[in-house]
């Protein structure tokens, strides 16, 4: 229901939705700091959530972290290119229309829109709302989902291989060593 969700999925696939969008671009095929990069915005009932990913090198990890921040900046600031977003709703509107071939997909579909509370017709104006988005729009929803001060890095590795390069992008770093995790709770370290 939220406004910026249709034109989020066109610029959350220009930035991370497969082998030529921008993150793996500049990760893989440019640095070849990983094997594969990628982004996605996910529809949940209350808050969507926003994610970026790439497996790197301990020794690469800021660097890969400075793509992403940098990558987060330029497509919530710069306009998409008609073509861009263009070639950005064909791959979503197949990759749906893909899904409605089956039962399954199609019935999952139907699912997923009424957990969310949606009426499931909603479901099937998605290729509508994806062709009705615009570049101006995929930017202004980046704009506010990437906001810099609400987005988190986690990275998972030997810290002190990265921490250094990582305090000089967020000084704010915090490092929380294996011993201390415990993903058996809700608190955290």
């Amino acid at each position: 229901t939220d406004p910026a969700y249709y034109p989020g999925m066109v610029a959350a696939s220009v930035l991370g939705g497969g082998y030529s969008a921008r993150l793996n671009q500049e990760i893989r095929i440019k640095r070849g700091l990983s094997y594969g990069a990628g982004a996605s915005l996910a529809a949940r009932r209350t808050t969507g959530a926003f994610s970026a990913s790439a497996q790197t090198k301990n020794e690469s990890a800021a660097d890969v972290a400075k793509v992403f921040l940098d990558e987060f900046a330029k497509i919530a600031a710069e306009p998409l290119d008609a073509t861009a977003v263009a070639n950005r709703k064909t791959l979503l509107n197949g990759a749906f229309q893909r899904q409605t071939q089956t039962s399954a997909g199609f019935n999952g579909i139907l699912a997923g829109a009424m957990l969310r509370g949606l009426d499931p017709n909603e479901a099937m104006a998605y290729a509508d709302r994806i062709n009705a988005v615009s570049g101006q729009g995929a930017t202004a929803s980046m704009a506010r989902l990437l906001e810099p001060s609400r987005v988190s890095l986690v990275i998972v590795g030997d810290s002190a291989k990265f921490i250094d390069k990582l305090r000089a992008l967020r000084p704010n770093v915090e490092v929380v060593g294996a011993d201390k995790l415990d993903l058996a709770t809700a608190a955290g370290p």
